[in-house]
């Protein structure tokens, strides 16, 4: 009747917004920063209870970079730059989360390629919040979902920071506090991908 259906909206509505805003707050204290916005939230008009339910349907689904979608570079407070190039539609992890990447890092001042397993079938296995990875994939990667793929600006404090990374054999020398291009892919996030059966490690 019309009174279930009205309350039904409103609690659909208000767990939406609810969910948009532990999202915002999990970007800041989990991962330090959050992405700029532009705009305000827009105020609702006497839109039908058809277009409400959608819009509150769609704001559960939406992932957090949804509006980077159209190839904007979008900047976060630490400084840290991306571009979405692929969007993913699979799991979305958590700090704690043992998660699958692939990329392909390279200085941008001269383009020397330091990184690359973008071809690599099994990819790159950690755990977030374990420090075995760059600053800026450990603040990029709870705002991706399986299957995206992000182009990222690295700042070099986020990067390898003032000690920077000596060369190796096949490995450039990286400079101190060197501005990075980096390539990076969400490939899978085992234990929350519904195709990904689970694996049952230890903390």
């Amino acid at each position: 009747n019309i009174i279930s259906l009205n309350m039904a909206v409103r609690v659909l509505l208000v767990c939406a917004l609810g969910l948009f805003v532990h999202t915002e707050a999990f970007s800041v204290t989990s991962v330090g920063s959050a992405t700029q916005r532009g705009s305000s939230p827009r105020m609702l008009g006497s839109s039908s209870r058809r277009e409400l339910l959608a819009a509150g349907v769609a704001a559960v689904v939406l992932p957090t970079a949804a509006k980077a979608e159209d190839g904007e570079v979008k900047t976060t407070a630490s400084g840290l730059q991306y571009r979405v190039v692929k969007s993913g539609t699979g799991g979305q992890p958590k700090v704690g989360d043992l998660v699958v990447v692939r990329f392909k890092g390279s200085v941008k001042a001269t383009g020397a390629v330091f990184d690359d397993i973008m071809a690599n079938p099994e990819g790159y296995y950690f755990r977030l919040g374990s420090g075995r990875t760059l600053p800026a994939v450990e603040e990029a990667a709870p705002m991706m979902r399986s299957g995206d793929i992000w182009d990222l600006t690295i700042p070099g404090n986020l990067g390898f920071g003032k000690e920077g990374r000596s060369a190796s054999p096949g490995k450039p020398r990286i400079p101190p506090n060197a501005e990075l291009s980096f390539l990076l892919e969400l490939v899978a996030v085992p234990g929350r991908d519904d195709e990904i059966l689970e694996m049952g490690l230890g903390d």
